[in-house]
């Protein structure tokens, strides 16, 4: 296949036999997405059920949303009932539910980490286990630990972790800077790219919460105001003990939850992908072994009521499917790359051959299978973008330090500098050199006159590098 996939592309740019050739590759390609998409959902389908049958309490959200999708699977894949408008509307929700979710538990994620970094460095001075130390041996360490290797995106990567960690001794106006200075890297780039750099800045920083983060999760809730009106400066050792056991229960709940989600979304692209082309695509894909195997698997999965119930035959089909939805994916990959080239070089072509709807569909699948799982499958890449001038970079600037002092003022110092070191850490490195990184590795350090915040950012930062080693 992957000489003929060449051939084909090669043709096509070439403009030989040029409709026919354009009407083979939309099919070829969507073959191949529908191929790849039911092997996947098949495995991942697998696991979700094996959640869910696990699962005591069955009237979860994420039970909920399963019930749908199997719904479309066993009514649009199983019973081959055509796909209609009800199955796209039902899918698109699903996925927008999902997504919700995940802004939800992300958004906890975000105020949690704010206060971990808190809690951590208050332990040492509330439990009375302060040790001295060596600053001049941290930094040496710290920094040999970045420029151990040459590789740019190392180097950044590392010095993110570290600013994760290291105490924060700059001004409110300093950060500001930092800022602005950061904002200034997407001055002529399009308005959405700094347009969703300041969003995901307020999200983290929890200048914004998404709709529905006081109910949705009555725990996570508790514990959040819990954490936001302890008085860290006078904290008992039996109050920092009960914050740490509910902190640590909150991030099960999160961790639980958003690996559901995660698989589910999953499960949702896929399915979205076989809605879209299994009218058209599934006579041609039914004689493959692989794909009637991964169409019983789910069948064996839909009608079980117990784990046990899977019975041997579920994992011959396994062994059917095995190294399938590789072969799959390298085949779409040659596919994709000319993608981008056709559609737009050939677009003239592809609407007197009325091909625009498909080229629409397959650029839809491309997102849909992409890595990026909530990914915007209706945004338009190709409409005009407002380029970003002085003028917006100021506004935004604006309001970020307008926003950014407003929660400084709810929040205790300790608090304030914790949503410091979050932003920073977020950021593109604004260290210019080598000499600048180790200055701001003493600065920092020596700067630090508390002794179990020093004593805290000294453990975490040599388990870090341990870790890395």
């Amino acid at each position: 296949m992957g000489n003929n996939i060449k051939k084909l592309v090669g043709e096509i740019k070439s403009d030989y036999n040029l409709e026919d050739n354009i009407k083979e590759y939309t099919k070829i390609l969507g073959e191949k997405y529908n191929y790849y998409s039911l092997v996947k959902a098949s495995m991942n389908y697998y696991t979700m059920k094996e959640i869910i049958l696990e699962m005591t309490d069955k009237n979860t959200d994420v039970c909920k949303y399963f019930s749908i999708i199997t719904r479309l699977i066993s009514n649009n894949i199983i019973d081959r009932q055509t796909v209609d408008e009800e199955a796209m509307t039902a899918i698109k929700q699903v996925r927008e539910n999902i997504e919700y979710k995940m802004k939800l538990l992300t958004a906890y994620t975000d105020a949690f980490e704010i206060y971990e970094y808190v809690l951590n460095r208050v332990e040492a001075g509330i439990k009375d286990t302060v040790e001295e130390v060596d600053i001049d041996l941290l930094s040496d360490k710290m920094f040999q630990y970045v420029f151990s290797e040459n590789d740019k995106v190392v180097i950044n990567s590392k010095l993110q972790l570290l600013m994760a960690q290291l105490p924060i001794r700059m001004t409110k106006n300093k950060f500001y800077d930092v800022i602005a200075n950061t904002l200034l890297l997407y001055k002529g780039g399009d308005a959405s790219s700094l347009d969703e750099f300041a969003d995901m800045i307020r999200t983290s920083a929890l200048i914004t919460k998404p709709k529905g983060f006081e109910t949705e999760y009555p725990f996570l809730y508790h514990v959040y105001n819990d954490l936001k009106a302890a008085d860290y400066k006078e904290l008992s050792e039996a109050a920092f003990d009960d914050l740490q056991i509910r902190l640590s229960q909150a991030a099960d709940i999160i961790n639980e939850e958003a690996s559901n989600y995660l698989l589910l979304q999953e499960i949702v692209n896929d399915l979205y992908t076989l809605l879209l082309t299994i009218d058209n695509q599934y006579d041609s894909n039914i004689t493959y072994p692989a794909y009637k195997a991964a169409i019983d698997i789910i069948k064996i999965c839909i009608a079980s009521d117990s784990i046990e119930d899977f019975t041997d035959i579920i994992m011959d089909n396994f062994v059917s499917i095995e190294g399938v939805q590789e072969k799959a994916a390298d085949d779409i990959m040659q596919l994709e790359s000319a993608f981008d080239t056709i559609s737009t070089g050939k677009s003239d072509k592809i609407s007197e051959y009325s091909l625009d709807g498909e080229f629409e569909k397959l650029d839809i699948i491309s997102k849909l299978l992409s890595s990026s799982l909530f990914i915007d499958i209706d945004k338009n890449n190709k409409k005009e973008e407002k380029v970003i001038d002085d003028k917006y970079i100021e506004n935004i600037k604006n309001e970020l330090t307008d926003e950014f002092a407003k929660i400084f003022a709810d929040n205790s110092k300790l608090v304030n500098r914790s949503i410091m070191c979050k932003i920073i850490a977020a950021m593109p490195v604004f260290l210019n050199s080598k000499q600048e990184i180790k200055d701001y590795f003493d600065y920092t350090l020596s700067g630090c006159k508390d002794k179990s915040e020093l004593w805290a950012c000294n453990k975490l930062i040599c388990e870090l590098i341990e870790e890395d080693y």
